[in-house]
């Protein structure tokens, strides 16, 4: 670093700004800094700086489910705001099982980083409740099981759940179907979803499914299940993400049934791909870069929370193919 300061004719903390808070040097510094960097071959020693100040300049971003690219938007907001401070954001997909979470928990802590978000399987574990006694903040992505002392971020799935089904009910469908897995943002959707087939005071009915995972493969499957019953099929489908939904629809349309003439379908997140169906995705959008970024700001103490209560970020009704204007 010395020798990047004297060959450019700056400090040493200007050089160290470089890399730890780029935003604090002009464009123009920021650019000789990393062209003498670049000349020279300077690589910092990130192992000295741990030890030097206790910390790494990473955060972790642990999903239960890497293929569901709702968590890739999330991490992409992350990773933005994590650069703005000369972090970065590391993924790891527990791929839905506990000891692999656990063990990436434990992997973490070793490498003493900045702090953890994470998505979890289940419960909060013990693990990085200990974690966080210890100095390593962490913020829960979802739904908190019930008020405690630690943040979280998440959409307002309640509201989102109401606003698909509530949808499907203007569109005058009454057999409704809601298919979801075993999250608690899902339970909140479901509950959403119930608060809106209420204020029809008795008309109409709803049935859950509930599936171990909700990827496009069980949606797939629950679909053949529904044309096996015949013609006994719901007029309206609200998934408990897009993945599920795009599955389903995949099916149904393969099979023949007119979607939305028949079926109605709204699905969930609004990842990239719901707009490129061969029937484009009604579905509830989240800001998940905002919520990415949010996340990283309270790690890094940027942004306040009230412990127990997440901040919740309004969802938005996407209406495409799959359903009627309502």
């Amino acid at each position: 670093m010395t020798d990047v300061a004297n060959h450019i004719g700056v400090s040493r903390a200007t050089v160290s700004y470089a890399f730890t808070s780029p935003g604090r040097l002009s464009p123009d510094m920021l650019s000789r800094v990393r062209a003498a960097v670049d000349e020279l071959g300077y690589v910092r020693n990130t192992v000295a700086r741990q030890l030097r100040v206790g910390r790494s300049q990473a955060i972790a971003f642990i999903v239960s489910n890497a293929s569901n690219p709702h968590y890739g938007e999330l991490a992409l907001g992350a990773g933005d705001e994590a650069a703005r401070t000369g972090h970065v954001v590391l993924i790891a997909d527990s791929h839905e099982n506990l000891d692999r979470e656990r063990e990436f928990i434990a992997f973490f802590a070793e490498q003493r980083v900045a702090g953890i978000m994470i998505a979890p399987i289940g419960e909060v574990p013990p693990e990085l409740l200990d974690l966080q006694e210890r100095g390593t903040p962490f913020v829960l992505v979802g739904v908190p099981p019930s008020p405690q002392a630690y943040p979280s971020i998440s959409g307002d799935n309640v509201v989102g759940g109401y606003l698909a089904t509530r949808h499907l009910i203007d569109q005058g469908r009454r057999r409704l179907l809601v298919v979801g897995g075993t999250h608690l943002n899902v339970d909140s959707r479901r509950e959403g979803a119930r608060r809106a087939l209420a204020e029809l005071g008795g008309e109409g009915a709803i049935e859950f499914i509930e599936v171990e995972r909700q990827t496009a493969a069980l949606g797939e499957d629950v679909a053949r299940r529904l044309l096996a019953r015949g013609r006994d099929l719901p007029d309206g489908i609200f998934a408990g993400n897009d993945l599920l939904a795009l599955g389903m629809l995949n099916v149904l349309i393969k099979a023949g049934v007119a979607v939305p003439e028949q079926v109605s379908l709204v699905g969930y997140d609004d990842i990239e791909f719901a707009g490129f169906a061969i029937v484009p995705l009604t579905t509830i959008r989240h800001p998940s870069d905002i919520v990415g970024a949010s996340g990283v700001r309270m790690i890094l103490g940027e942004e306040e929370h009230s412990h127990g209560v997440e901040p919740r970020f309004a969802p938005k009704l996407v209406i495409r193919g799959t359903s009627l204007p309502g």
